[in-house]
């Protein structure tokens, strides 16, 4: 640790006493690690409505359930049913390419979606959002958690497959 000072301030954590991060490790969601400036203005004290005293009827509630559940995983998509993972066409584009990059990471072979590829073509972030994100659902099993993507696909039975690119569905 390289923080200057006692070994009780050293290891703080990860953000100064002022709440800016110490260490960018990738937990604020925003570009900035400051705080938001605080409004100094003083509140005005607003009068609670009166309070009703009607009397009120007890109600019994439903009761609950002792029967215990257990979860269960999603089976894959077995016999002759095909089905495709396909990018949502009015998804985020950012989202949509991180999905690219994600999918092209975990091992799938993205050889096909970029340039020369037969499926380049068209050269959009959705329809190659489509074909790695496609590709990843089919290499990890079928699952359909394995198409949420950030809530960027979804699952079809219709063939996304045209022309020489053709969409795998094992």
């Amino acid at each position: 640790d390289l923080k200057p000072g006692p070994i009780a301030e050293r290891n703080f954590g990860l953000f100064k006493p002022d709440m800016t991060m110490v260490y960018d490790v990738g937990l604020l969601k925003s570009e900035s690690a400051t705080p938001a400036p605080i409004s100094t203005a003083p509140v005005t004290p607003t009068t609670p409505a009166p309070i009703s005293t009607a009397p009120v009827t007890p109600t019994t509630p439903a009761p609950i359930s002792t029967v215990p559940v257990t979860p269960t995983t999603p089976a894959p998509v077995t016999g002759t049913d095909k089905s495709w993972c396909v990018a949502k066409p009015d998804a985020d584009p950012k989202v949509l390419q991180a999905n690219i990059d994600y999918a092209c990471g975990q091992g799938v072979d993205c050889s096909p979606i970029q340039s020369g590829g037969s499926c380049f073509t068209p050269n959009t972030v959705v329809a190659h959002a489509t074909y790695a994100m496609n590709s990843y659902y089919q290499l990890t099993g079928r699952h359909s958690y394995d198409c949420d993507f950030a809530q960027t696909g979804f699952l079809t039975q219709e063939d996304p497959s045209y022309g020489v690119c053709v969409y795998q569905a094992t």
